[in-house]
Formats: structure tokens, sequence, C-alpha cells
């Protein structure tokens, strides 16, 4: 009997240990292939942005709370194959998250305002301090120049014009906008349960794609696909018309992934980790199969 006990409770302990691990595993669909993680020196990187006329990558390294001002924030740079190049390649910041790059110039969301930072001297050669933000988020430049940014605590995003500053867009429907991304003359915004579609010339807003849960990084790309994330550890890839599909899922581990980069050439999927502090890479095995 005693013998009986003793087998059925290291069989109990078998599959509860079995169980676990394979919780405790990522997900990959069959279309992704791990590349590459980096070290893991970052700091809560928060952004990842691939800048093709310099081949580097930039990552934001929030380095505290992601909203007080205290000076810690720095941008990281790395290669493509995910070697670091300068951990603190430019410092002087305080949140650092969504970037984008226009005449090469990096544009860098930092709580309240935008910094401009000259990618040749490594400078920052001026902040864009916007009256009323409280928590910018992500960045996207249009083709002439125009910097979007997104608030995602006033339900708002925010326009640059040159000089000029303005609160482009508020509405109820822009529940906590996060990562965006422009095609077509038009303005994708991920939200917290759903992808918004802005027409930039009139504004109107419409529903692009429900039920994502709350979206994080946003990439649009090709003939109507996408990529986001959210940032507990999952991502997603859909066109206009299918289902969302999980390609990656890494919350069972407590990997975030936060605001994704795309190598679209290679189709190539970046992910910030936050608190992992590193840099994971993905292939999109399907891109080399045709799905463009």
């Amino acid at each position: 009997m005693r013998r009986r006990i003793i087998l059925s409770l290291f069989f109990f302990l078998f599959i509860y240990f079995n169980l676990k691990s394979q919780d405790s595993k990522a997900y990959l669909s069959p279309n992704i292939e791990f590349l590459w993680k980096s070290a893991p020196i970052l700091s809560t990187p928060e952004s990842v942005y691939y800048c093709k006329n310099h081949n580097v990558l930039f990552v934001s390294n929030i380095n505290g709370n992601p909203l007080v001002k205290d000076n810690n924030g720095f941008i990281s740079t790395l290669t493509p194959e995910g070697n670091i190049l300068e951990l603190k390649w430019v410092t002087g910041l305080n949140a650092p998250k969504g970037m984008a790059v226009h005449n090469d110039r990096l544009y860098v969301a930092d709580i309240n305002r935008i910094a401009e930072i000259d990618i040749v001297s490594k400078a920052i050669v001026k902040f864009y301090v916007i009256k009323g933000a409280i928590f910018l988020n992500d960045i996207e430049i249009d083709k002439n120049g125009d910097i979007y940014v997104s608030d995602m605590n006033a339900k708002s995003i925010y326009k640059i014009s040159g000089s000029k500053i303005e609160r482009w867009i508020i509405s109820k429907k822009i529940s906590n906008p996060n990562g965006l991304s422009i095609s077509n003359g038009f303005l994708f915004v991920g939200t917290s349960d759903r992808i918004l579609k802005i027409q930039i010339k009139d504004k109107s807003i419409s529903d692009y794609l429900l039920n994502t849960g709350n979206i994080d990084g946003l990439i649009y790309f090709g003939i109507d696909h996408i990529i986001y994330s959210d940032w507990e550890g999952r991502i997603y890839f859909t066109g206009l018309g299918k289902e969302s599909m999980k390609v990656i899922d890494t919350s069972a581990l407590k990997i975030n992934a936060a605001d994704i980069g795309f190598i679209k050439e290679k189709g190539i999927i970046l992910v910030p980790t936050f608190f992992d502090n590193r840099i994971m890479a993905y292939r999109l095995k399907m891109l080399q199969n045709g799905e463009q």
C-alpha cells in the first residue's frame, strides 16, 4: 500500500513538473524562425527602430520609471545581427520610447517632449515640448516630414509640422493609443482593443481590426499586412480580411514584447523585451514564400 502511494506521488509530481515546464516555454509559430538575442545589458528597452540608411538598430532605454523625468534614459545602437555598438550612444533623456527617422534625424518620444537627435554628430539638437502631453509613446513620420505622436493617457494624437505643434486629433474612440504606422494616406493606430484607421486628409476614423487586445508595437507593410505586439509578450501577423495569427508568445517566460521594429527586406521582427533587458530577433518565414 505504501509503495503504491509513493509511486502515485512520483507519478503526480512527474505530470505536474512536465506541465509546468511546458507552460514556461515560448511559443513560436511554424512560420517563425528565431535568429538571435542581444546581451542582456540594456536597461528596460522600450522600442527598437531599424535605420536602413545607416544599417543600424536604435534602441530606447527607459532605465527607470516610464513616467518620471529623471534624466536616466538613453539610446543604444546595435548591429542588425544583435551586437551592441554603443550602449549609451546618446544620453540626457528621461524615459525614451517610440522612435522614427527622417533626413538623418532620429526623433524620440520622451514623456511630454520629442527629442530630435542628429545621427551623424550623436547630439540632441532640439526638444519639442508638447503642452498638455501626459504619456507620449510612439512616433510616425509621413513623406512630408510631419511627425505624429500618440499620447497614451490623453486619447490624443499630436502633430509636429515644422515649428508648429498641435493636438491633431482627440477622440473617445482612441482609447490608450500606442503603436502608430503610416501607409497610403492613412495613420494606423493601435489602441487598447483594436486597430484604428485614420484618414490623414480629413481625420475620419474607422475600425480596421477588432479584438486585438492591448497593442504596443504596430508595423504596417506590403499589401494590407500588419504585425502587432502586446506588452505581455505576444506578437501577431494579419492582413485585411484575415484573422490575426499569433506567431510569437513569450508571456509564459515573463518576457515582454514592447514597441517592435521590422527589417522589411529580410522579414525580421525585432522585439524589445523591456524587463528582460535585451532585443530578440525572429524571421517571419512566410514572407520568403511570397506573402508580401
